[in-house]
């Protein structure tokens, strides 16, 4: 059970440092890099769970579930890796030689340990269980963990080496993924030489603290940009109305002058006209209705 600690303390931590992003959202709130962040925690927590699991069954000397329960842990792994490289290449969002490089060594690491993992169905070359029950490591899982170690410690020496030559968001970024894969790497070598404890989530519960902290700077800094961006469009959304507003009062100011003369002429001769006493009545009504219209135009 003291194994399982490990796994059940690194869940809860998982569950409650990162709500906010777990939670269900509109897909309109989901860009990408947080879609991919998602999914990779996601993985650590499937991880998470075998390997709370794996205490459990062990202390309970339930070998076939163990056994079981070892395969899913190694898959969950490798899935895990994948979907890291797929998020750091959307994060970094560089589009280098690093980026499609991290992608085909995940990918390579991905098929390399699934084959070995179905391999050991037949063969024993990851791991097995001898009749006692006691767990032994194959040289398969020395070379997984070794390939990982390698990616990690690679990127984290590239990234962390990118960060002195950048400035602002990409610094940070990249200093996040190098503090992260520096993380992973150290606790790895520990897990190669230690199978029973359970360094692998160790490095995670580190890593993930550095990626949570960075990602929720960046979101901070992103809403921070799309407030301004709304503040600026209020602002010239609002001088915009100001100026038709007053385009609109000179235009009106003009209109009254240009139209007050000539209604004035009209009025002026509807009266005269009006004065005489020798139109007839048809022609005084038309008059009549002509100077009370001339009269409202003028009142506008």
């Amino acid at each position: 059970m003291t194994y399982s600690i490990i796994g059940i303390l690194a869940t809860i931590l998982l569950l409650i440092g990162n709500r906010d992003v777990l939670r269900k959202q509109s897909e309109a709130e989901y860009s990408p890099t947080r879609r991919y962040y998602c999914l990779f925690l996601l993985g650590v927590l499937a991880y998470y769970i075998t390997d709370m699991l794996w205490g459990i069954l062990d202390d309970l000397r339930l070998t076939a579930l163990q056994f079981a329960d070892t395969t899913v842990y190694f898959v969950a792994m490798i899935a895990t890796v994948v979907l890291w490289t797929r998020y750091v290449v959307s994060y970094l969002d560089r589009k280098t030689f690093f980026e499609r490089w991290l992608l085909r060594v995940g990918q390579i690491i991905f098929w390399l340990v699934l084959a070995g993992i179905l391999f050991n169905f037949f063969q024993p070359v990851f791991f097995w269980f001898d009749d006692e029950g006691g767990y032994h490591t194959g040289y398969m899982r020395h070379v997984a963990l070794a390939l990982q170690i390698l990616m990690f410690l690679s990127a984290s020496i590239y990234t962390l080496y990118t960060a002195t030559k950048t400035e602002g968001v990409d610094r940070q970024r990249h200093l996040t993924i190098g503090l992260f894969g520096l993380a992973m790497a150290v606790f790895l070598g520990f897990q190669v030489f230690f199978p029973l404890w359970p360094f692998y989530a160790m490095g995670y519960m580190l890593g993930l603290n550095f990626l949570h902290s960075y990602v929720l700077e960046d979101e901070k800094e992103e809403y921070r940009h799309k407030l301004e961006a709304s503040r600026e469009a209020l602002k010239k959304a609002l001088e915009t109305a100001e100026k038709a507003n007053r385009a609109k009062t000179v235009f009106l100011s003009n209109m009254s002058h240009e139209i007050r003369t000539p209604m004035n002429a009209i009025i002026g001769l509807n009266s005269i006209i009006l004065n005489d006493r020798s139109i007839s009545k048809t022609t005084r009504e038309y008059l009549e209705k002509s100077g009370a219209a001339a009269q409202h135009l003028l009142g506008i």
